[in-house]
């Protein structure tokens, strides 16, 4: 018996968070803010970091969602699957992979993050500004799987495919 009545295999995070909007309203404009905001990292790539995130923290819903979203936004499915497998067979370039190697280490062991970490990245010629980026879309991220995995929300192919299109075309706030 489900513990969580009001949602079902139907159900997305937009039903958590229009179930309580005095809770989880501000973190929909916080959310628009981070994914497509100014910034350093182009909208694309934001999207694929939220997917690859969703992917190491092993939350179905949100690594469909976004990987679908990342798709839209011309983010090939090879990659990311690549990323997730192995990523030193990954088809980007030392800049990416240190990004990529950073958003890993803060996602599966944040606690060992060091100066080292971040000077690497920003050595590797990324802006220290996208340094801040990548931190909040982790951080962001790490928030929404957990919300979604302990609600019990997976999803499926149909609803990743709505969500997503739904967010590539307006974003992280509700259409008006």
């Amino acid at each position: 018996m489900p513990v969580f009545k009001d949602f079902d295999e139907g159900s997305s995070i937009g039903d958590i968070l229009f179930s309580n909007p005095e809770r989880y309203g501000s973190l929909l404009q916080l959310a628009d803010n981070i994914m497509r905001g100014n910034g350093p990292i182009p909208i694309p790539d934001r999207e694929l970091i939220a997917a690859y995130v969703s992917g190491l923290n092993a939350c179905k819903f949100c690594h469909g969602v976004h990987a679908a979203v990342a798709r839209q936004f011309g983010v090939s499915i090879d990659l990311l699957r690549d990323l997730l497998t192995d990523g030193s067979n990954a088809a980007i370039d030392a800049k990416q992979q240190a990004v990529l190697n950073f958003v890993r280490k803060l996602t599966l062991e944040p606690g060992k993050v060091t100066e080292r970490d971040r000077v690497v990245m920003v050595d590797a010629g990324n802006d220290p500004a996208a340094l801040k980026d990548l931190v909040a879309i982790v951080s962001l991220f790490s928030f929404f799987n957990r919300l979604v995995d302990g609600h019990g929300i997976e999803g499926n192919p149909s609803i990743f495919g709505r969500d997503a299109g739904m967010l590539h075309s307006y974003g992280y706030q509700s259409p008006e």
